[in-house]
């Protein structure tokens, strides 16, 4: 089978839309609120929650309502568009949305923000719909590629052009990205038998019986990827001020971390995807959670922010691995029927992390005193992690062993009764 470079491509344009708004966002958006409620920390607060809120209730629903939309023909692409342009209209907004004072910021909040949440389990399930079994991981490696430029890129705009100019040019670089999935993009058909399946019941259903562990390996690759993110945000929460407490620098300085990180991110992620091709999915996370963890103990025993520099871009460049590969290993064994609320439920764990790590983190920084054992910290959620992955069956989740592989009388009935529980696949 040929590598379908094109369909790779424009794939990653997902990741690309990730890279052009959440760089920006983390930049500008809190700045903004401050100065539009001054010290008023919880009403900052509450404000800045209102992401996690169209989170937790647009993601499942827009996978669910993709998963029902794609078994009646009509396909997960528009509804990927809406959240795409509603998002563009956002970031347009956003900039001048402060002249209106504060309903006037709150109101641009929430359109780019459920622009963002809208697409996100969409867009998961339709990657796996349209890039064959054995090149998922080289699709998910472009999506981490095209994000990691893209959050350069837009990070190095808002400083040289300022906060407008560089939102007005992200929203020109979303409504680009639409435009080329409306134009490149293009979905499979599906049969008739899979849309009578697709109510929302069934998907709740599914989504129980994944918990369950039903499909064998689902709840390890839970894990795992909860403590994959649980590192990552450790490091985008905490390094700045370990890192100005522990060698003495600037702010600045420290932001050089940072940029370290997304460039091991640029060079690991399109190698990542073609390792997890080579020796599966399951040896290429277990290799990335291992080569961390040297990694992070390294970084712990530096004595210069310079020397941090290298041994950051390489651990993430480690990190790529399990990034790369976690989703398509998870998504495999998924019939398309259920891929948006499963995939739903996959961001959803994921988000978590976000819930509980910021206290767990903050807790453990008071209990050792300081923040000094941070990569202590990262390489034990790194190590946690590669147990996790140990309790994944070999072969599952590998590529072309799930139902698309299957013919297509015997996949329909293994997909179904897999994850609603009723036959142990």
């Amino acid at each position: 089978m040929r590598t379908p470079y094109g369909s790779l491509l424009l794939v990653g344009l997902g990741g690309l839309f990730a890279g052009v708004t959440g760089p920006l966002l983390s930049a500008f958006v809190p700045l903004l609120v401050r100065d539009a409620l001054g010290e008023q920390r919880t009403a900052i607060g509450a404000v800045m929650a209102i992401d996690n809120v169209l989170l937790l209730l647009l993601v499942p629903w827009a996978g669910a309502a993709s998963d029902r939309a794609s078994a009646h023909g009509r396909g997960r692409l528009p509804i990927v568009l809406s959240g795409l342009l509603l998002a563009a209209v956002g970031m347009a907004l956003f900039p001048f949305s402060a002249r209106f004072g504060l309903f006037g910021l709150v109101g641009a909040i929430v359109v780019l923000y459920s622009g963002i949440n809208l697409q996100r389990s969409p867009f998961q399930a339709l990657m796996v719909d349209l890039v064959p079994s054995r090149f998922r991981s080289l699709a998910n490696g472009s999506v981490t590629f095209q994000m990691c430029v893209g959050a350069i890129v837009f990070l190095m705009l808002g400083r040289m052009l300022g906060m407008r100019l560089a939102f007005l040019i992200a929203a020109g670089a979303v409504l680009a990205i639409a435009g080329a999935f409306a134009l490149g993009l293009r979905e499979p058909t599906v049969s008739e038998s899979s849309a009578a399946e697709a109510t929302f019941r069934s998907l709740l259903e599914a989504a129980r019986s994944a918990a369950r562990g039903v499909v064998p390996g689902m709840r390890a690759i839970f894990a795992a990827s909860l403590l994959l993110q649980l590192t990552f945000q450790t490091f985008t929460t905490w390094y700045a001020l370990h890192g100005t407490k522990r060698f003495g620098v600037r702010p600045e300085d420290v932001s050089l971390g940072f940029i370290a990180w997304a460039v091991g991110g640029v060079i690991g992620a399109l190698p990542a995807g073609v390792i997890g091709v080579r020796i599966g999915r399951r040896n290429a996370m277990l290799v990335g959670f291992g080569l961390m963890a040297v990694c992070l103990l390294a970084l712990d025993r530096v004595t210069q922010a310079s020397q941090a520099v290298p041994l950051l871009a390489l651990a993430s460049a480690c990190w790529t691995l399990p990034t790369v590969n976690a989703y398509p290993l998870f998504v495999e064994p998924i019939p398309r029927q259920r891929r948006g609320v499963l995939a739903a439920l996959f961001l959803l764990c994921m988000a978590l992390s976000g819930a509980i790590g910021d206290p767990l983190n903050g807790a453990l920084f008071d209990l050792f005193g300081g923040y000094r054992p941070l990569f202590w910290m990262m390489a034990g959620y790194t190590a946690l992690a590669f147990v996790a992955v140990l309790f994944v069956p070999r072969g599952a989740g590998e590529a072309e062993t799930g139902p698309d592989s299957a013919p297509s009388s015997t996949a329909t009935a293994r997909s179904g009764s897999a994850v609603t529980g009723r036959v142990r696949c």
